[in-house]
């Protein structure tokens, strides 16, 4: 029988806040066979000269949290890839990185040379294309497989969204705009979003609107060479510029966007997404002439609605995103350490390809639409 595979951390971010946290979570909570956490890389809270000078509320957090689970639970934990120990022969090592987006290519390269031999890489994987692109070539010549943490790829929303629309596709007197909404639920003020401004400096198309965007790839044929026409709708879409609370330096992103897609083939395909609009992410359907909504698709569904107070009980004050999509998370982790166990190629689950196109498209996307909303 094969040996659990043994999962690296790497970005464990501030508890309650940081998705590192969470993946942290559900495996220590043994909901992810076939994987065991083993260790933990903090690249921030576990050098006092910047987790505690920097964020002192969230150092303290970490390290009450740390000692918890290093008690409970036997992990360990490092400032730096550099401290894990050596690889065992037979050990099957999967790095975890949920780190900000501007040091993934660094901690990436770091997993590879610990020996990881599956990187499961959180969205959208690096800054830029080029350092995608140099990364999956470093993981070709490491024989390490990359999974990209697209948790809507395997969501059942997207599976009914489409299906209705390619059911319905057959009725020729009609037209069916689709569209994927993406809600996080920040407080509306201004020092909310400055701060998400900041943290998520790569801007909501490389960030919250990614899974979106993967979606277009993956299913609906988007790429930067099949794009025909992009269209902002003005009267839905914000885009502002605010101070980070940290740096004081400024930021220009979106806080609310909508966009149709047109493609050479004609496919027309909505993205839409609001950093306040509340906690879901919806499929909607459309009839594009009289503006009928027709059908509607929500992730949470009704057994995830169904869980999450059992999971705020048990995660009091944690991110609302993270209980709206829990399943899905979880749904990514369980296939990807299925593949490390069976070493087939999990369906759903994106791929470093996938992701370098989906980037390709975010970096396209993000100046035009601020030309099109910029005054």
């Amino acid at each position: 029988m094969p040996k659990d595979a043994s999962a690296i951390l790497v970005g464990c971010g501030c508890p309650l806040r940081s998705m590192g946290w969470y993946h942290a979570t559900q495996l220590l909570d043994e909901r992810v066979p076939l994987v065991k956490l083993t260790a933990i890389v903090e690249p921030f809270y576990m050098v006092e000269e910047l987790g505690k000078k920097f964020d002192v509320v969230g150092y303290n957090s970490f390290h009450s949290w740390k000692k918890t689970v290093e008690e409970s639970h036997g992990v360990k934990f490092y400032s730096s890839i550099d401290q894990l120990p050596p690889q065992d022969e037979e050990e099957h090592r999967l790095g975890i990185i949920s780190a900000r987006t501007s040091d993934n290519p660094k901690l990436f390269d770091g997993c590879i040379n610990a020996g990881c031999k599956t990187i499961f890489l959180e969205k959208p994987g690096a800054p830029t294309v080029t350092e995608l692109e140099k990364m999956r070539d470093a993981a070709k010549t490491a024989s390490c497989k990359v999974f990209m943490g697209f948790n809507k790829n395997v969501s059942s929303y997207l599976e009914r969204t489409r299906n209705y629309a390619s059911n319905e596709s057959n009725d020729v007197k009609s037209k069916y705009d689709v569209t994927f909404l993406h809600n996080n639920a920040y407080k509306s003020t201004k020092s909310e979003l400055a701060e998400c401004f900041e943290r998520n400096a790569e801007g909501m198309l490389k960030n919250m609107a990614i899974h979106e965007l993967a979606i277009l790839v993956t299913y609906y044929g988007v790429s930067v060479d099949t794009i025909a026409l992009v269209e902002a709708d003005k009267d839905f879409s914000s885009c502002k510029t605010l101070k980070g609370p940290s740096c004081n330096e400024d930021f220009t992103d979106f806080d609310k966007l909508k966009f149709k897609i047109t493609t050479k083939d004609g496919v027309e395909v909505n993205v839409a997404a609001d950093r306040c609009g509340g906690d879901d992410s919806v499929g909607i359907i459309t009839n594009s002439l009289t503006g009928e909504e027709l059908a509607r698709y929500a992730m949470p569904d009704e057994d995830t609605i169904a869980n999450i107070p059992t999971l705020e009980a048990k995660h009091n004050g944690a991110m609302p995103y993270f209980f709206t999509q829990d399943p899905d998370y979880l749904e990514l982790k369980i296939r990807v350490a299925q593949y490390c166990s069976d070493g087939i190629d999990p369906q759903g689950v994106a791929s470093i390809d996938v992701a370098i196109e989906t980037l390709k498209v975010a970096e396209y996307l993000t100046p035009l639409l601020q030309k099109q909303l910029l005054p």
